[in-house]
């Protein structure tokens, strides 16, 4: 199993768009995959087609309440064959810190929780380096981070890698930097290449080759409530995350191999 937190402090850097296609291009790929929503807003979860407010479908806040029933129970087949998703809802965040700390609990969902038959485990972080996303990194082997083709979204990359670090440091020494990618590249602008340079320039090799770029179909799917490789499958934005995926498969494999 493998277990990949996509993170970044910054919101609206499309780390859930992220999460979720390439989520549903490694199940399409033939691996058995998990999303994990550590997020209260449940922007993955609705991506996927499960409404919070509706409450249709147990979530991981279900799971902390009634951790008896195993984690089985909340985890939830989706539209793409080999994707299952453990959805959040807006109560997460205030209770997960409520039992925190009141029970004094680290951290609540454990990987020895997961069922064995993932091959991969994606978790979509919240926009913040609170509890939560502490939790997705000390389950996760892998940090990934999508970085927005803007300057304003340079200074806080420096807050992520000082939580990644901390995580590393203090609750799971088996963390690694997986690496970077650009995301929101609009090839109209040179702002855009200039950002994605000094990118490269900073972070050399840790920068995946392939760009997410500007693409409505993205935007589209999100309101089908489907991945983009279902919506628009020959998209320049289905292309792209196929392309990413690829790509952190054979990485991972590099470093297992070392």
């Amino acid at each position: 199993m493998h277990v990949l937190a996509v993170i970044n402090n910054k919101g609206g850097v499309g780390k859930t768009t992220s999460a979720v296609n390439l989520a549903a291009w490694l199940a399409r790929m033939g691996h058995e995959t998990l999303l994990v929503d550590f997020d209260p807003s449940a922007g993955a979860s609705l991506h996927l087609g499960f409404d919070p407010a509706a409450k249709s479908a147990p979530t991981l806040c279900d799971f902390l309440i009634a951790r008896e029933k195993g984690l089985s129970e909340h985890v939830h087949p989706t539209s793409v064959s080999g994707l299952s998703c453990l959805p959040s809802e807006p109560s997460l965040g205030e209770f997960y810190e409520e039992v925190q700390q009141g029970d004094g609990v680290d951290f609540f969902l454990d990987r020895k929780d997961v069922p064995e038959r993932f091959r991969f485990v994606i978790c979509d972080c919240p926009p913040n380096m609170g509890s939560l996303a502490l939790n997705a990194l000390s389950l996760a082997d892998y940090a990934v981070v999508p970085v927005q083709t803007q300057y304003l979204s340079l200074p806080g990359l420096d807050l992520t890698l000082e939580v990644v670090d901390k995580a590393q440091r203090r609750i799971n020494p088996q963390l690694k930097l997986l690496g970077f990618f650009g995301t929101h590249f609009d090839r109209r602008t040179t702002v855009a290449q200039k950002v994605l340079d000094l990118l490269r320039k900073r972070f050399g090799s840790q920068m995946f080759k392939t760009v997410i770029g500007v693409n409505s179909k993205l935007m589209e799917a999100f309101q089908a409530r489907q991945p983009v490789l279902l919506y628009a499958p020959h998209a320049r934005g289905s292309e792209e995350y196929r392309q990413l995926a690829g790509e952190m498969l054979r990485r991972i494999k590099r470093i297992s191999k070392q």
